[in-house]
């Protein structure tokens, strides 16, 4: 997804609060009390309530954003842009593209979500690893034909 359309897909808190929540339920939420898997959304305080024994969940625990006062949104941001770069980002490119005064919150949330990448990543085993520049693959397609061409004029 371009990242334009990403804003314009997730353009305000409520929307992201709303995705997280159906993100959560579909990949199943057990209750830590008693094991049921039935829960209902309580908006007023954005946490899960088990059908069966009453007990409450909140939407960010177990989650990277776990213990967190920052907007769902910077999350969900901030994981878009870190995934969509080739290149690591800046924290104060991301704090900026965020709007946010203290650096130091933007640090902690990048630093946490580094480190599930880097769990995730670590699930994976590669044999062969290769990575592929777009813009270097372009500059040989421009020498191959500039080569091309001056074959054809000899």
């Amino acid at each position: 997804m371009e990242l334009r359309a990403y804003f314009e897909k997730y353009s305000d808190e409520a929307t992201c609060i709303e995705e997280l929540k159906n993100k959560r339920l579909e990949n199943g939420l057990l209750c830590r009390k008693c094991g049921h898997d039935a829960h209902s959304f309580r908006q007023s305080d954005l946490k899960f309530q088990c059908r069966k024994c009453g007990s409450r969940i909140s939407l960010r625990s177990g989650t990277v954003m776990e213990n967190s006062n920052l907007p769902i949104r910077y999350w969900m941001i901030c994981i878009e842009l870190m995934t969509l770069s080739h290149r690591k980002m800046s924290i104060l490119k991301i704090q900026y593209l965020l709007g946010h005064k203290r650096y130091e919150p933007i640090w902690l949330m990048v630093q946490k979500i580094r480190l599930v990448m880097k769990i995730r990543d670590e699930k994976y085993i590669l044999r062969a690893y290769s990575e592929f520049d777009r813009e270097f693959l372009q500059k040989i397609d421009k020498l191959a034909l500039q080569k091309k061409e001056k074959c054809e004029m000899l």
